[in-house]
């Protein structure tokens, strides 16, 4: 996502990105390379921060980038999935999806956590966070998009970045922020990927399905961080 990685062969589009969670394990071997991105001390980014810029394109790994001085908990904390996301984005992705549709509360038909990893899903799990889901109005389909904005402590960021890495996903520093990414290869079935990113003790954990606006990670950094 632009903006916008764990791992496993792309999924089936029918039962959308619900089985993704079983094929977690599979995605980490299906990837090619990866490219990836939290603020809170950070130097300055070495990558293009445009915020229009198109998804990501895999590429090989730098070494790993210090977390310590990204894991800090002053950041801003918004309550509602609306907030996360400016007016164009809203406007860009209600065209095709719906946020929160009812049938996706509490559902197994849709993936409830921004990864498909089993570590990383319970490190979502236990910390408040919010989630976002962009469906079809009308139940699963063959893609979809799920963001868990979590508000997290230091030493929950430093295991959900060593986790990234341990995962294989390039991670470097954007936006103030650090940011891991990786997709599947497109095939006959579209394509899948992640995109992670840290700053000022929020993790933004998004897994996605043939879907997502280019620029999506983008806007909700510059949309939660606007008066940063």
């Amino acid at each position: 996502m632009g903006a916008e990685t764990s791992p496993t062969a792309a999924p089936s589009r029918r039962l959308l990105w619900v089985i993704l969670a079983a094929l977690g394990g599979l995605l980490v071997i299906a990837l090619v390379v990866v490219l990836v991105v939290w603020r809170g001390g950070a130097a300055t980014p070495t990558a293009a921060g445009d915020p229009t810029a198109t998804r990501p394109t895999p590429t090989a790994s730098a070494d790993p980038v210090p977390l310590a001085a990204a894991a800090t908990t002053t950041g801003p904390r918004p309550t509602t999935c609306d907030a996360i996301y400016s007016p164009e984005m809203l406007t860009t992705f209600s065209e095709t999806r719906t946020l929160n549709p009812a049938w996706t509360v509490a559902s197994d038909a849709v993936l409830q956590a921004g990864s498909t990893d089993e570590e990383l899903i319970a490190l979502i799990q236990g910390t408040d966070h919010l989630t976002c889901i962009w469906a079809s109005e009308g139940g699963p389909s063959d893609s979809g998009l799920t963001t868990n904005v979590s508000y997290v402590t230091p030493e929950q960021s430093e295991a959900a970045y060593q986790r990234l890495l341990a995962l294989g996903q390039s991670c470097y520093e954007e936006l103030d922020g650090i940011r891991c990414v990786m997709q599947t290869e497109p095939d006959s079935d579209g394509s899948a990927g992640e995109s992670h990113f840290l700053r000022d003790g929020i993790w933004l954990a998004t897994h996605y399905v043939n879907a997502g606006p280019d620029g999506y990670t983008h806007d909700m950094v510059n949309t939660i961080w606007a008066d940063a």
